[in-house]
């Protein structure tokens, strides 16, 4: 096969494969056989990989779907079929070959072919029987329907067949059958060969798709997501229930948005509004908030409302305030504020259940690292001799959460070309949370794609970047796409992690 869309490694194994026919030509010695299994391990490696960038791109396109339904649906079907007929073809093929490995008794111990000097089989089940003519109609015809898709010819997309037309040896016409299956073909070049055929399909399926992705998006909609939880009521009475929803919602910073609360217009940044109302009062007190904006996919004006919600203000009896937040968590100090109306603080006795405590006069530190739950208790000695319980407060015990991964400052949207050839580091950070607390990536996959061309991938196990990462940085265009997946980090607190969101940048100018 033949296209423009080859990356080095392709081209790479192409060459491998015509060096060892050329060696078989001469001598089908151990070692040519040997060589054989070497490349089939790296094109089924290379396989395996494709599968996983396929994997991604399409959930990329799953949730840009899932939020502009209307402009995407047309491209994300034409996706989904890509990826059918690329599935189906390498199917077929994974079929031939498992059909040609239990004919000649299957695999050794070390997973090479117990038969891979079979010079027969080849072209008796794939010439004389005709199945590799079927398999070049396939291969053909799933070249044409992956090429329309984009309006491409199967050239353009990678998987054109191609081949000398007349045999050098006997100036007669030469079959691609004849050509990749002929007489004299040890069996561990066929299926390393239909392996590459396989490699082939993906590549082009991969084209195909990412092109309808770009051509789709050119950005997202969608930039931010967060997990939030209402509850029923944020004050409850002992032997009732608490209840809330927790859910994940996702906003848009590019997307203005007008929102108010009881009709009293509120300030937001970043797709994100604040409603603050102070508790100077004791009672009951219910709010409606709306948000609007302009879908713009529709330019409609869409508006939405929260159900009534509810909150209490009432007078504290014996108050535990935590300094950050209504959580302790593992592995930092949790600093917590002890007060009680009317009595002096050095009188106040403070313990915890589920961790430690230290400190004294109103002032804390809680240490926690298990566990879900802990309880503060507060007592005082109220008179001579006689201690009482004030109060307990449960805190939820949480990890810290994942810190969020940043390419030039950025974890998506785009940059320009000079800001990304000038960073040498992927970063890790805790947006919004108020402990300092440092993690550094110490293992990532990077994916760089660039127009018209098949993505680079590279993988850094200790978290720094390699020379050829540097170099492919270093020479990034406007046009160009940057993701790094499976990225793995270790904190302060010592916990090393896998984060969940991949970095996605696309260059600009």
């Amino acid at each position: 096969m033949a296209g423009g869309k080859e990356t080095p490694r392709q081209k790479m194994i192409g060459i491998m494969y015509l060096v060892l026919m050329a060696m078989l030509a001469l001598n089908v010695s151990n070692t040519v056989l040997d060589a054989f299994k070497t490349v089939r391990d790296g094109l089924e490696k290379s396989n395996d990989n494709m599968n996983d960038r396929l994997k991604f791109i399409m959930t990329l396109f799953q949730n840009y779907y899932n939020n502009a339904p209307k402009k995407a649906e047309v491209n994300f079907n034409k996706a989904k079929e890509a990826k059918k007929i690329g599935d189906g073809l390498v199917e077929e093929i994974e079929k031939l070959k498992k059909e040609l490995i239990t004919m000649t008794d299957g695999l050794d111990d070390l997973g090479d072919l117990k038969k891979r000097d079979d010079l027969g089989i080849s072209h008796k089940e794939l010439v004389e029987k005709k199945k590799a003519d079927v398999l070049q109609k396939k291969i053909e015809d799933a070249a044409l329907k992956l090429g329309k898709l984009v309006g491409q010819t199967p050239k353009a997309i990678g998987l054109e067949l191609s081949w000398p037309k007349i045999n050098p040896s006997t100036k007669g016409k030469q079959t691609w059958a004849d050509y990749n299956f002929g007489e004299g073909k040890p069996l561990t070049s066929t299926i390393t060969l239909l392996s590459k055929f396989q490699n082939d399909v993906k590549n082009a399926e991969a084209y195909v798709i990412n092109k309808l992705y770009q051509e789709t998006t050119g950005g997202g909609v969608v930039d931010s997501y967060k997990a939030v939880a209402v509850a029923k009521s944020s004050y409850i009475l002992a032997g009732q229930t608490y209840e809330a929803d927790v859910f994940l919602t996702a906003s848009s910073s590019s997307i203005p948005i007008t929102a108010s609360v009881n009709g009293s217009s509120l300030p937001s940044e970043n797709g994100v509004a604040t409603y603050k109302s102070g508790g100077t009062k004791e009672g009951v007190y219910k709010w409606t908030g709306t948000v609007s904006f302009k879908d713009p996919t529709s330019g409609e004006i869409k508006s939405f409302t929260t159900d009534p919600i509810e909150y209490q203000v009432a007078r504290p009896s014996a108050v535990v305030s935590p300094d950050k937040m209504n959580v302790f968590y593992m592995g930092v100090n949790n600093p917590v504020s002890v007060s009680a109306p009317g009595i002096a603080k050095e009188k106040l006795k403070v313990s915890v259940s589920g961790g430690s405590i230290s400190g004294s006069n109103g002032n804390y530190v809680v240490k926690v690292s298990s566990g879900t739950e802990a309880t503060v208790t507060v007592s005082a000695e109220i008179e001579p001799g006689k201690s009482q319980v004030l109060g307990a407060t449960k805190f939820r015990i949480k990890k810290v959460p994942n810190p969020i991964a940043t390419f030039a400052g950025k974890a998506s949207g785009q940059i320009s070309s000079a800001s990304a050839r000038g960073t040498n580091l992927l970063e890790a950070e805790l947006k919004d949370f108020d402990f300092d607390l440092k993690f550094r990536v110490i293992k990532f996959n990077l994916f760089i794609t660039r127009p018209r061309q098949d993505p680079l991938f590279y993988q850094s196990n200790d978290g720094n970047f390699s020379g050829s990462i540097k170099q492919n940085i270093a020479s990034l265009n406007p046009g160009d796409v940057i993701n790094f997946q499976s990225i793995v980090v270790a904190g302060e607190d010592g916990t090393t992690r896998t984060l969940e969101s991949p970095v996605s940048i696309s260059i600009g100018r």
